[in-house]
């Protein structure tokens, strides 16, 4: 693969410490169920990889470069080729009324963001809480099972990988066609409500730069009240 490509993998993440490895993150969800890590909320699926552009730890980019479609990779990374060590000076401590001003209720595990750092509370005493601001991978070695499912081929199904990655939303809600002038995107009812799409959409448009030279245009459709309410009607009509 090459600088550019559009892939989408599968991956197992462990990490290794004396020989003895603990899964921590998957693509797949029978592997998520099958080692009780399963999350209800979270979108299993490969996860979309734009080769070069460092979505992904430097030494696992080279190796999806180098891996061959199909096929099923192990590669083990230490600290350094990872996350790095643990750095002491990322460990603050905070009063009750730092977390009272930013409106976070201080548990222990609980992941917070202070001050656009994310950290995750690590203890609780009188007058003291304790954040650890380190990546929770740090000073670990890791341990990936990958296998690249797809390469990714023609500009709109480029795209609409470009918008699986950026907004992590049903992609079955989005509709891209290429004209000779212009790109169209039709874009998803979420995308009316939810503020991230307005940050993802700028990520998207820069993604999309990078493969064609052609405008593009985001269209919202509104129906009408009459085409809404044959909807509703029918959505009750399913429901009984």
């Amino acid at each position: 693969m090459n600088k550019g490509d559009i892939v989408r993998i599968d991956y197992t993440l462990w990490t290794v410490e004396q020989d003895r490895e603990e899964i921590r993150d998957t693509t797949i969800e029978q592997v998520a169920k099958d080692n009780g890590i399963y999350d209800p909320n979270r979108r299993y699926a490969p996860e979309v990889v734009i080769i070069g552009s460092k979505m992904v730890l430097e030494e696992l980019e080279k190796a999806i470069m180098n891996a061959e479609l199909g096929k099923e990779y192990d590669i083990y990374l230490e600290p350094s080729q990872a996350y790095g060590e643990r750095n002491p000076s990322l460990l603050k401590v905070y009063s009750p009324r730092d977390f009272e001003r930013n409106k976070i209720t201080p548990e222990v595990g609980k992941f917070v963001t202070i001050n656009g750092q994310n950290g995750k509370v690590v203890s609780i005493s009188p007058g003291r809480i304790l954040v650890d601001f380190n990546n929770p991978l740090a000073g670990k070695k890791l341990h990936y099972k990958f296998v690249v499912k797809e390469i990714v081929e023609g500009i709109e199904n480029k795209i609409l990988a470009l918008i699986e990655a950026s907004y992590n939303r049903d992609l079955n809600e989005f509709k891209v066609k290429e004209y000779d002038d212009h790109i169209e995107i039709i874009l998803a009812d979420s995308c009316k409500y939810r503020s991230e799409w307005v940050s993802a959409k700028y990520f998207i448009v820069g993604y999309i730069r990078d493969y064609t030279d052609k405008e593009i245009r985001f269209v919202e459709i509104y129906k009408g009240k009459s085409e809404e309410k044959k909807q509703e009607e029918k959505k009750e009509e399913n429901k009984n």
